[in-house]
């Protein structure tokens, strides 16, 4: 599961692996890449509503679950509310709560432009956020977000009020609560993969996290933000892949 305004495609590399040792299903969740915007809104509960309606239609049990920043959100929720269904997780840049340096940076950063005049205005806004990923990955990963409309701009795949408002989960002390609570509760194996470049897990919350949990450990992967999957897409693979049990 990718995450906020993200698409299924951050997975590509690493689907293609694991689909010799794992069926793998990556999602567009609701509002993003080829999935309707939706009628009812996107709180946090939706989005494990309809992962929960997935795992029933296909009935899939014992399953790996791995989700970048809130698909690891609505892994770890979904864990806590079916425990016997799910056998690992991994997280993928994401926790209970932001670290201070994280905060202060969403505070000071403006709104994402909706439209762009052309796709390399949109790479170059791109490129500002994110000096990790090569200029090819980085491309490809713009072109599965954005789409030309028949006035000629171009606008994000994602609905449009994901962009206008902030996520709570982050935020909101009972949210944070609740995070901290599945963490403490689940009983599988988690992994954390953390970019080194990015600000949005400290340190102390990785500690934080290891203490809540025994069954929690965690690896950095140097040289990439928070997407890692996209800036680091073999590095991701390589520090998975023994957690998976997927060896060459």
């Amino acid at each position: 599961m990718h995450g906020h305004t993200g698409h299924a495609h951050i997975w590509d590399e690493f689907a293609e692996v694991m689909s010799t040792h794992y069926h793998v299903y990556a999602l567009d969740q609701r509002g993003h890449g080829g999935s309707d915007w939706t009628t009812d809104g996107y709180a946090r509960e939706r989005f494990v509503e309809d992962l929960a309606s997935f795992m029933d239609a296909l009935s899939l049990d014992k399953t790996a679950l791995v989700g970048l920043s809130m698909g690891g959100w609505n892994a770890l929720l979904y864990a806590y509310n079916e425990p016997d269904r799910v056998k690992s997780i991994i997280i993928v840049d994401i926790a209970p709560e932001r670290s201070e340096v994280a905060k202060e940076e969403q505070a000071n950063r403006g709104p994402s432009p909706l439209e762009f005049y052309r796709f390399e205005e949109a790479y170059a806004w791109s490129r500002l956020g994110n000096p990790w990923a090569t200029d090819a990955r980085l491309r490809k990963d713009l072109a599965q977000k954005i789409v030309q409309r028949p006035n000629g701009k171009w606008a994000w795949k994602a609905d449009p009020a994901l962009f206008k408002t902030s996520l709570p989960d982050n935020q909101d002390p009972e949210y944070i609560a609740q995070y901290w609570r599945c963490l403490e509760a689940i009983t599988c194996p988690i992994l954390e993969v953390r970019g080194k470049e990015s600000s949005l897990l400290s340190d102390n919350i990785i500690e934080r996290m290891k203490r809540a949990n025994p069954m929690f450990r965690s690896v950095d992967v140097d040289g990439a933000g928070h997407v890692v999957t996209v800036d680091k897409p073999q590095e991701f693979i390589a520090v998975t892949r023994e957690f998976l049990g997927a060896f060459p």
